[in-house]
């Protein structure tokens, strides 16, 4: 099959190509100025089956400060790209050599030695910015409409397999005496990556020429070591005929936005936790030492515990901003303020709260898997899969937290609705599955309809699909079925007396997990 082929083609590397020039209008654009064969969802399972394989053969650092960082780096370029068609994960290979590759469908892989080797967090963002602009700028469909997968299969072969093991030989034995030719696919999409990842680190904030100073790394290193980069790698594409134009350009720069001043703590965190792993030989670093008296905290965590029965929530989470004062490494209490704000939808302050207990206690599956929920809640898919699949990790492999979290990953990676809206089921002019197409429905009504369409992944499923209505005041006004009709689902809310005006919202539920939230006034 050409997905199986495709699997094994990380168009990779990049740390020898260079950015060009960068616009600072500021302005979104999609490079592509043509039609692909390659259809999106093919990106996304080619990425999907190639990280499960390389997963077998490499060793992913699971260390959750770490993984937490280069997953906020990536995000805090991915941020400025919205909407983006691929969910992006961002891994650290334990590898000894300067290297970083993207696949399709957003899959993003640092080796080790290149977070280590970076000297400041621009020089890595630029890295960055170049691996991200691959999968945005759709190189391996590109790649495949221009039809030179079959010229270069084997050279992939290899490629996967040198990624994979850290060892030059099987790409070297694979490339053989094409190794020019069989490169001269990728030059002009290193190129223009190269252009459009300067644009994205730019625009986040960060200094475009930082990025050649870890390239002169590069050539300090093959100066030192010959052997160290292995050939074909370092001329992919020349690293010392472009960096002197990259600094010419870079004079005329300017980056747009500010990135997130957090990041430059958490950078010398991440390098100094990476740098203990590697000599220890382990992937994550032990949790922080408990506190030594945890029953310290115990009567406040029984008051927020009554205090919670009797929905007095805002003095709950004052009792729990104190005891978290008194006792800060105790992972009980971000825990509980993470519940709470949940309670009350302030899900970016939940996600915040649970990422505290993360770092305090990162065995805990379950609270990853809240915060994936706080994250999936906020509109935040990106973090959302992050998280979930921290806390598959984290979980017993039968266990049904693992089940539910691997199923939330697939369901924002392959996103179950591909169409939906709301409609006035009685209307006599009916242009939507459900009837009149609405974008509000008219206070008083009794009947509201919903309609939508599955992604073919989810087709034979619709059985697994129910929603819930919420009336303005918070309370579940009804569940409802779904029926299949033309293709597509719809359900429809009958109620026993006229709605209420205000702001309802509508959750729908996939195997009673809630997979979107809509809001629909009633007006």
């Amino acid at each position: 099959m050409a997905a199986r082929h495709a699997l094994l083609i990380a168009y990779a590397l990049c740390l020898g190509a260079l950015p060009a020039c960068v616009q600072d209008d500021g302005q979104r654009f999609d490079p592509l100025d043509d039609m692909l064969n390659v259809s999106e969802d093919e990106e996304r399972e080619i990425g999907l089956q190639f990280d499960q394989q390389l997963r077998k053969s490499v060793d992913i650092i699971e260390d959750p400060v770490v993984a937490a960082f280069i997953h906020d780096l990536g995000h805090e370029i991915v941020d400025t790209l919205e909407p983006q068609p691929f969910v992006y994960r961002f891994r650290v290979i334990r590898a000894d050599s300067l290297n970083a590759f993207a696949v399709p469908g957003g899959y993003i892989y640092f080796h080790s030695e290149t977070v280590l080797a970076a000297g400041s967090l621009d020089e890595l963002a630029g890295v960055m910015g170049h691996e991200i602009a691959h999968v945005k700028a759709h190189h391996y469909a590109r790649m495949r409409k221009q039809s030179q997968i079959p010229d270069i299969l084997a050279g992939a072969v290899g490629l996967a397999a040198a990624v994979a093991t850290g060892r030059p030989e099987p790409m070297m034995a694979a490339q053989g005496a094409n190794v020019a030719l069989k490169l001269r696919w990728s030059r002009e999409f290193e190129t223009e990556a190269d252009r459009y990842g300067t644009i994205f680190m730019a625009r986040a904030g960060w200094e475009p020429a930082a990025i050649t100073r870890f390239f002169e790394r590069i050539i300090a290193l093959k100066r030192a070591q010959p052997h160290a980069i292995p050939p074909y790698l370092y001329s992919h594409p020349d690293v010392e005929q472009r960096i002197q134009t990259v600094k010419q350009q870079a004079d005329d720069l300017k980056p747009v936005g500010e990135p997130n001043p957090r990041l430059e703590e958490d950078f010398a965190e991440a390098q100094a936790r990476l740098a203990w792993l590697i000599d220890n030989d382990r992937d994550s670093v032990p949790p922080p030492r408990p506190p030594e008296d945890s029953s310290r905290v115990d009567k406040q965590l029984a008051r927020v515990d009554a205090l919670e029965k009797t929905g007095r929530l805002d003095e709950a989470l004052l009792v729990l901003a104190t005891a978290e004062s008194k006792e800060p490494r105790d992972p009980r209490i971000p825990y509980r303020i993470g519940e709470l704000l949940a309670r009350q939808e302030r899900w970016a302050d939940a996600g915040l709260a649970y990422r505290r207990a993360v770092r305090l206690d990162p065995t805990r599956a379950l609270v990853f898997y809240q915060l994936g929920v706080a994250h999936k809640a906020a509109g935040d898919r990106h973090s959302a899969v992050y998280a979930f699949e921290q806390a598959g990790r984290r979980a017993g492999p039968n266990s049904s937290l693992r089940k539910r979290a691997d199923l939330q990953v697939e369901m924002l990676i392959f996103p179950v609705l591909v169409e939906k809206g709301f409609a006035d089921p009685d209307a006599s002019d009916q242009d939507s599955p459900a009837g009149k197409q609405l974008t509000e429905f008219a206070a008083g009504v009794q009947r509201m309809a919903w309609y939508g369409r599955l992604h073919p992944r989810y087709e034979a499923y619709p059985d697994r699909l129910s929603l819930r209505w919420i009336d303005p005041q918070g309370r579940v006004a009804g569940e409802t079925a779904v029926k299949e009709r033309g293709g597509y689902l719809t359900s429809v809310l009958a109620l026993p007396e006229p709605s209420a005006a205000g702001d309802w919202k509508v959750e729908v539920l996939y195997e009673q997990d809630v997979i979107e939230r809509h809001p629909i006034p009633v007006r």
